[in-house]
């Protein structure tokens, strides 16, 4: 599970969440600094060794992959009721991937009470109604459009409130060029949320979100167009030349999200089921994306666990993915997981919407085994 509850000191009143294991490094009665990262080796069937998120159609062979990530978490005491807070986690280079994936990075303030006001890299606040369905060892859900600009995003303001039982989101995502490397670049965004249990175990969160695209730089307009010229001509039913011409003249200026998220208990802890709705509308295209998304687990007190769900997104009269997701995991203790994962397409047709911009491993069945160890 990629993003369980909140561990550390430092990341207790955080907007993000992740592994469930620290090691306290440096403790006094004002500061604390602690470390916690994971370890995994996964034998990855074709598909599934590239990021579903990468837009190009190349890919290797069935591979052995491992995987490092690390990071740093710290909190000190600045006043009466109110902390400094950080964290960094990074995906570092393992062999296939040269470069040093920053996941987390953010500075802010836990004021108790009156909230959390953090700084950096982080979720956006609509993660509380996409992230609901997030219960996966490695594969990631390619069905919600959350996802296109990759998991979480740069130079944003997060604030968090919790009180009662209502959880309020808001975050605004400032200009950022090639998201995370995908073609997208934003000139500004927000995104705001609202979860609240309403019976007991039973959680729903409100969400929207915004992105306001920019084609200032040469380079930004050139991928950003490349990207929606074979989108728009299968909207359209037009020639490349002519898509190009339109996307020329037609530039898609936001793209919006919004949607609902119901969840039954605590991930990890007994059972947990999740349904996610959600709508993402392009500017200029014809139609919006709608996505419904469940997820199951039952994690049992023996340490062994079961997960599951459907993913789909339809666009018009097809959809533009369809997947079915079965899981088996087993801790023997809290630092040591050993899981296999499996993802098999329902017929979906990802080429009507994307065209030449099918980001590799649409439409594709993959499997994964892994062990993975926590600290």
């Amino acid at each position: 599970m990629k993003k369980l509850q909140l561990f550390s000191a430092a990341a207790a009143a955080a907007l993000c969440g992740f592994n469930a294991q620290a090691a306290t490094v440096y403790a006094d009665e004002d500061t604390s600094f602690e470390i916690f990262g994971r370890a995994q080796a996964l034998l990855l069937s074709q598909h599934a060794s590239q990021p579903d998120r990468v837009y190009t159609n190349t890919g290797e062979d069935n591979s052995l992959v491992s995987t490092f990530r690390l990071g740093l978490a710290g909190r000190t005491r600045l006043g009466d009721g109110v902390d400094g807070l950080m964290m960094v986690e990074w995906d570092m280079p393992d062999g296939t991937v040269e470069e040093t994936d920053t996941r987390y990075m953010f500075v802010g303030i836990d004021a108790y009470q009156y909230g959390t006001l953090l700084f950096g890299k982080g979720d956006s606040a609509y993660y509380a109604v996409a992230g609901a369905t997030d219960i996966y060892s490695y594969l990631d859900s390619r069905a919600n459009d959350y996802y296109a600009m990759g998991d979480t995003l740069p130079g944003q303001i997060m604030y968090r409130l919790a009180a009662l039982s209502y959880d309020l989101r808001l975050s605004f995502q400032s200009s950022s060029s090639h998201i995370n490397g995908t073609p997208f670049t934003v000139k500004n965004g927000a995104a705001a949320s609202l979860s609240s249990q309403i019976f007991k175990d039973v959680t729903i969160a409100y969400g929207i979100s915004y992105s306001d695209l920019t084609y200032d730089s040469a380079d930004a307009s050139a991928d950003m167009q490349n990207y929606f010229v074979p989108i728009f001509a299968n909207d359209r039913g037009l020639s490349t030349d002519d898509a190009r011409e339109y996307v020329a003249s037609h530039k898609p200026g936001h793209k919006y999200d919004y949607g609902f998220a119901v969840s039954y208990g605590v991930l990890g802890s007994g059972p947990y089921a999740a349904f996610v709705f959600t709508g993402t509308d392009y500017e200029y295209l014809e139609h919006q994306l709608y996505t419904y998304e469940c997820a199951l687990n039952y994690t049992f007190t023996n340490g062994w666990g079961v997960n599951g769900g459907v993913e789909l997104q339809h666009y018009d009269d097809f959809f533009v993915t369809a997947d079915l997701k079965i899981g088996l995991y087993y801790r023997p203790s809290a630092a040591f997981k050993i899981f296999a994962e499996s993802q098999m397409d329902l017929g979906a047709e990802p080429e009507k919407f994307y065209g030449s911009s099918l980001p590799y491993g649409f439409g594709e069945d993959k499997f994964v085994l892994g062990a993975e160890f926590d600290f």
